[in-house]
């Protein structure tokens, strides 16, 4: 398996790097949706809270380019930009989700920046510097304030707009894209391709967006679904879905920031059919101890919470606890559930 690494640095626009390196190895029924999200997205600090990174589809297209330029890394009968392509699909197909992005004609551009051009990248080193296990990064423009340049002759709208988004797979990490020798290419593309729409890690380990990267896993799970439904929902939904809501304390009254909470269906129900794989879905409370488990399909379910403090740690969701102006999650508490 094969950990991601998270990097962030803040400007007047703020890039967001979003990468995956190698790593060895009871509440029943559903309540009203409060104001907060499911899963865990990317988050831009600004007026002194955190909001979801999320693009705006009706402010400019956006579109993706690929530099279709290989090393003798990547190897398989299925080409890496066909296995891009189709890693875009399986998250534009996800039930619940209204997701508007288009392949744009093919470029031969070796860097990422942003300059419009949402790139994939196969051949690019700057970025894997910081950490030579890094098996591929994404590279997320996103506006802190409304008003700024889009690049796309508009400015943007709200805080938390992701403005331009690119995707680097290291060239000097063996990868297949059908058969063995390597790193499964479209495991991986499935993953980045989810930092691309504003998803952060799960803790789910049966997420695509879980931090380490299985030997082979294209599908999307129920928690991927929540995640992308929740930032860009489809109305009317496909499948009927509910929210569970609640607040983590500690013994003595006070509230817990950053507790991973998940339900996990007690049925065989599979309500998205046989094309998700069914999984826990999840949620990280707020510095008010609160959280909000979003499309939940109808169902009964155990929730549990518990730290994040190892295998997925603080180290693997960095931008969250600084989007809500603290230095990390809390893990001074035991896994409880009801």
């Amino acid at each position: 398996m094969s950990p991601f690494n998270n990097f962030d640095r803040r400007d007047r626009v703020r890039l967001v790097f979003s990468g995956l390196a190698m790593f060895s190895l009871v509440v029943l029924g559903l309540v009203i949706a409060t104001p907060a999200f499911s899963y865990l997205p990317l988050f831009t600090r600004a007026n002194g809270t955190g909001h979801a990174d999320h693009w705006d589809f009706n402010a400019f297209p956006v579109t993706f380019r690929i530099n279709p330029e290989t090393k003798d890394n990547i190897r398989g009968s299925i080409s890496a930009p066909d296995a891009v392509t189709a890693s875009f699909a399986a998250w534009v197909a996800a039930p619940n989700a209204a997701l508007v992005v288009n392949r744009g004609p093919d470029t031969t551009l070796t860097s990422e920046g942003f300059d419009g051009n949402n790139l994939i990248c196969f051949v690019c080193t700057a970025d894997f510097a910081d950490d030579s296990d890094t098996i591929a990064v994404t590279v997320t423009t996103v506006s802190d304030r409304p008003g700024e340049d889009t690049k796309h002759g508009t400015t943007s709208l709200f805080a938390g707009q992701i403005l331009d988004a690119d995707i680097l797979f290291n060239p000097s990490v063996d990868f297949t894209t059908g058969g063995t020798g390597g790193e499964s290419f479209q495991t991986i593309a499935v993953h980045e391709v989810g930092h691309f729409f504003g998803l952060d890690h799960s803790g789910i380990v049966r997420a695509l967006m879980f931090p380490f990267a299985p030997d082979l896993q294209t599908t999307l799970s129920y928690d991927d679904v929540a995640g992308i439904s929740s930032l860009y929902p489809k109305n009317p939904a496909d499948v009927p879905t509910g929210t569970i809501a609640g607040t983590i304390r500690s013994t003595s009254g006070g509230p817990i920031f950053g507790a991973h909470v998940f339900a996990d269906s007690t049925s065989t129900a599979l309500p998205y059919g046989l094309g998700v794989r069914k999984s826990a879905i999840s949620a990280v409370t707020r510095p008010d101890g609160t959280y909000s488990i979003q499309g939940v399909p109808i169902d009964t379910y155990t929730v549990t919470a518990e730290p994040l403090d190892e295998p997925v740690s603080n180290r693997n969701i960095e931008g969250y606890a600084s989007a809500f102006g603290k230095g990390s999650v809390q893990t001074d508490f035991k896994t409880r559930w009801h």
